[in-house]
């Protein structure tokens, strides 16, 4: 058991996600864990579990060594002086905000607190995000080492240059929402062919969930992955062919770009 002290400012789905994971790796401990949010009924399937929650921002800061920003960049203005005053030297201010950069976030803190700025997934949830991560300023290679421990109990972490952490909120941040549309599309291909809803769905997730390891696993490109699995004259070639005439690749590639760009949008209002 890590003696990580953490606490949750905003308890939405992400630091829902979040918290749900860390306790599943059985590394973090309830009584190391505090939450609080505007919304009481927010907190209600934490204090479930035993989490210390509650409205007023301090409960969050107070005997905490990480504090984890889970609010939406739109309020970060008046949440952030309320966070600076209840913070104490030593502790490590940790942002989900998509879009705000760690200077903007020291504005307030000051320039001697460790900032490290985050994206991670609600896939954290079932211990299989893909986050990323960068430090501000003031944050040492030794707190950006212990902030990736953490995220590393939910799935995998890379340190990345804050100038592409937008890229990353555009990629792997809203990733799994394109992902999710892409099950949902075979399911109902499935269905169009012929399938009931259910297996047409299953064999869909399975089938992502499945290539994606392989690609995980695997020393081969997904292009040459791809290849293996596409004969001559055969259906793959064919489905393929469908794919390129509706332009899948340059949608896929345009929607992070998309995503990229209001993270950037949503840091500079």
């Amino acid at each position: 058991m890590n003696d990580y002290r953490i606490g949750f400012i905003g308890a939405g789905n992400m630091s829902q996600a979040l918290i749900a994971g860390l306790l599943d790796s059985a590394s973090v401990s309830t009584e190391h864990l505090s939450a609080v949010d505007t919304v009481p009924k927010a907190l209600t399937p934490l204090k479930e579990r035993g989490i210390l929650t509650g409205v007023e921002l301090p409960l969050a800061v107070r005997e905490r060594d990480y504090i984890f920003l889970g609010v939406k960049p739109q309020v970060a203005d008046s949440v952030l002086p309320a966070l600076a005053d209840a913070l104490v030297p030593g502790q490590v201010v940790v942002s989900m905000m998509a879009g705000v950069q760690t200077a903007s976030i020291e504005q307030y803190t000051g320039h001697e607190t460790p900032v490290v700025r985050v994206m991670p997934q609600t896939l954290v949830r079932l211990r299989m995000g893909a986050c990323a991560l960068c430090g501000g300023r003031a944050a040492t290679p030794e707190n950006i080492g212990q902030v990736r421990q953490i995220l590393e109990l939910v799935g995998s972490a890379v340190e990345v240059n804050e100038a592409q952490m937008d890229a990353v909120t555009g990629l792997s941040g809203s990733g799994p929402a394109y992902v999710y549309a892409v099950v949902d599309a075979l399911a109902d291909g499935g269905v169009r062919a012929g399938l009931p809803r259910d297996t047409a769905l299953q064999l869909a997730a399975q089938t992502v969930a499945g290539a994606a390891q392989m690609i995980l696993r695997s020393e081969h490109h997904p292009a040459e992955l791809k290849e293996q699995v596409t004969s001559p004259g055969g259906t793959t070639i064919a489905g393929l062919h469908a794919l390129e005439q509706g332009g899948l690749r340059a949608t896929l590639m345009n929607a992070v770009l998309e995503a990229s760009e209001r993270s950037r949008e949503l840091g500079s209002s």
